[in-house]
């Protein structure tokens, strides 16, 4: 019994929240595709029609007044 190990813990935490689920079956709305979107993907468009989005890497975005 010489070598004893103190056991840590901590409390319990709450679980995360759950992914937000869309409508199963939804279809890309671009005419002439068929593919079949995610139940997480909140888009109306599948990857291959979606619009491009640049995400902002550096700065403060310019205000009203000074564009």
């Amino acid at each position: 019994m010489g070598n004893q190990a103190a056991i840590r813990g901590s409390r319990t935490q709450a679980l995360p929240r759950a992914s937000q689920k869309f409508p199963e079956g939804r279809v890309c709305e671009s005419p002439g595709c068929e593919t079949r979107l995610s139940t997480y993907n909140r888009r109306e468009r599948c990857w291959a029609h979606a619009e491009m989005k640049i995400p902002r890497l550096r700065g403060r975005k310019p205000s009203a007044e000074n564009t």
